[in-house]
């Protein structure tokens, strides 16, 4: 019974791809009927279904009860629970990820610098002024946020940034508790530090900016 799914799942898997590959099929779209997809792949209709169940899980088919199944990009959504199931069984943990989003936001930074558009210079400067106002921590940390996922996005990195979407939920508990735990000072020094990465970024001083974003990193390990 196991292999009989795993094959169908493999078959129905390709079967999308090839579709993709061949323009047959683009995000949005709706996917062929199951009765089709049994037909063209031999397969019986729970085969079908078990396999579309698993993309649908993994965020890359929604199924619109009596209209069909549709191809769609919600990747990251199976990215995060596989996260939270590591992190539950302890084999991954808070060093790891900080480890992980250090790489990819250093990585997204230095891309940024070559691609970050004027808005993108606004908004991460509008975040440091709100951290700079905040008038308690839950501002702070709401505007740090913002600031984060904009040096994301300015990186125009589609992978770099849907990972760190679905680490979101476990990257804003994380935050959290670091900000509670920090000495003014320290706080002080982070806060500088986001300003000193958008300097950096305005006027495309790669040495500047790398020192201050593993600045940033030292100060909340």
């Amino acid at each position: 019974m196991i292999k009989t799914e795993m094959r169908a799942y493999d078959l129905v898997l390709q079967y999308i791809k090839d579709k993709i590959q061949n323009n047959e099929l683009t995000l949005g779209n709706k996917l062929p009927s199951e009765r089709t997809i049994m037909e063209e792949l031999d397969l019986s209709r729970n085969s079908v279904r078990e396999a579309l169940r698993q993309l649908e899980n993994m965020g890359f088919i929604k199924s619109n009860h009596g209209q069909g199944n549709f191809l769609i990009n919600q990747a990251g959504r199976g990215f995060s629970e596989i996260f939270s199931m590591l992190l539950l069984m302890h084999q991954t943990d808070r060093s790891e990820f900080l480890i992980l989003r250090r790489s990819l936001e250093t990585e997204a930074f230095k891309q940024a610098m070559i691609n970050r558009s004027e808005q993108d210079l606004q908004t991460l400067q509008q975040a440091v002024e709100k951290m700079n106002q905040a008038t308690n921590q839950n501002q702070i940390e709401e505007a740090e946020k913002i600031f984060h996922h904009t040096l994301m996005i300015a990186g125009q990195n589609k992978l770099f940034v849907m990972i760190m979407q679905a680490l979101s939920t476990l990257e804003d508990t994380y935050r959290h508790e670091t900000l509670s735990l920090l000495e003014d000072e320290r706080k002080r020094l982070l806060l500088q530090v986001h300003q000193d990465i958008v300097q950096a970024l305005q006027v495309r001083d790669m040495q500047k900016g790398y020192q201050a974003m593993q600045r940033h990193f030292d100060l909340i390990i």
